[in-house]
């Protein structure tokens, strides 16, 4: 029994050692707050949860562009899985000339970006709602492309916190 005193000791001792760190800009302790969040993701699919848990691991190593190119991968997939299950008539009316024949089709084939624009053009997001995906994918992009563009640890954890906030819009409450 004492055992486990010390353990639930220690155990508590580092939530609130990081929770105090993480109040200072350039502290790493920062990023174990986004932990918190991944709670919330428990009723997304395994991959996404995975996404999720991988670039906060690269934020907490320095790997700021790896954690952002992460993140948007884990939001984009539910957010593309969330947008044909709700409108995939809808977008196959919109976009006529497209050709899939399933999401993993859909991805394949078309652009993130026609993806975000068809989500306005079916009404699945609003047009705040484009914008600022359309702003996270450029962000992802001068990431994950060879680009002078370095972002700051500050910088990377608000991206990743955005990108699971904006996640977990899409997630049904009966999951979350």
């Amino acid at each position: 029994m004492p055992q486990y005193n010390w353990l639930a000791r220690s155990i508590s001792a580092r939530k609130a050692s990081h929770n105090a760190l993480a109040k200072r800009d350039g502290a790493t302790s920062r990023i174990v707050v986004l932990e918190d969040l991944l709670k919330g993701l428990s009723g997304a699919p395994i991959d996404v949860q995975d996404y999720f848990g991988e670039a906060i691991t690269c934020l907490e190593h320095g790997l700021f562009r790896s954690g952002i190119v992460l993140a948007w991968a884990g939001q984009f997939d539910v957010y593309s899985e969330m947008l044909f299950a709700k409108h995939e008539p809808d977008i196959r009316a919109s976009r006529k000339k497209w050709v899939f024949s399933d999401l993993s089709d859909l991805k394949e084939n078309y652009p993130e970006a026609q993806l975000l624009d068809v989500g306005k053009e079916v009404g699945f997001i609003k047009r705040p709602v484009l914008r600022m995906l359309q702003g996270h994918l450029s962000t992802r992009n001068q990431s994950a492309h060879p680009t002078l563009y370095r972002p700051s640890m500050n910088s990377a954890i608000g991206y990743v916190d955005e990108m699971i906030q904006h996640t977990l819009n899409y997630i049904p409450p009966t999951l979350k």
